[in-house]
């Protein structure tokens, strides 16, 4: 009898250790994979209600020897804009269009009022600002910041011997009688 569980008990660890060798396969995922459709807009992959903000949508926009950096599409009178990211073959294009009455402003990277964007035809003048994404902060700000910081710490540590020459019912924040009749 000892013998026969001897035998159940390594089969059972023999199966164990074969199911735990067997390739895992991940969990399916019970969220739907999204399906990227050719649309009204070709290859944009804008809203399907792009159309009714803007008729007429021209996708001849190209991010080929473009920096990374959001890019007006002039062509579709700056109502649509476009993210560049350079890759080693190639490049990524994202697109997206502004809300009804608004404009890309190359100046500010921002949809905006028409009225308070520059020009739609002098965005080309301003891709340039794109080369100031992600640099880092220049050595004569950095300096400005420090001192700025200098003298926060001192104004901070005036306050500091400020509150601490007043007496300690002054610095209190205990509820007396007296604090709780004073004018405020």
């Amino acid at each position: 009898m000892m013998r026969e569980k001897l035998i159940i008990t390594a089969l059972l660890f023999g199966l164990l250790a074969i199911t735990l060798s067997l390739p895992q396969q991940p969990p399916k995922s019970k969220r739907p994979i999204p399906v990227f459709k050719q649309n009204k807009t070709g290859g944009l992959l804008l809203p399907d209600n792009a159309t009714l903000i803007r008729d007429n949508i021209v996708d001849t926009f190209s991010c080929q020897n473009r920096i990374y950096g959001y890019y007006a599409d002039m062509e579709n009178e700056c109502q649509v804009f476009h993210v560049c990211m350079p890759q080693t073959r190639g490049s990524i294009r994202w697109s997206f269009i502004c809300p009804a009455e608004t404009v890309f402003n190359q100046a500010t990277f921002v949809c905006t009022q028409t009225e308070s964007s520059i020009p739609c035809e002098e965005s080309e003048k301003y891709y340039a600002l794109n080369e100031e994404i992600g640099k880092e902060v220049e050595e004569e700000e950095e300096a400005d910041q420090h001192r700025g910081k200098k003298n926060a710490t001192k104004i901070v540590e005036s306050e500091v011997e400020t509150v601490s020459k007043k007496s300690p019912l002054k610095n209190s924040r205990s509820l007396s009688q007296d604090w709780l009749f004073q004018p405020h």
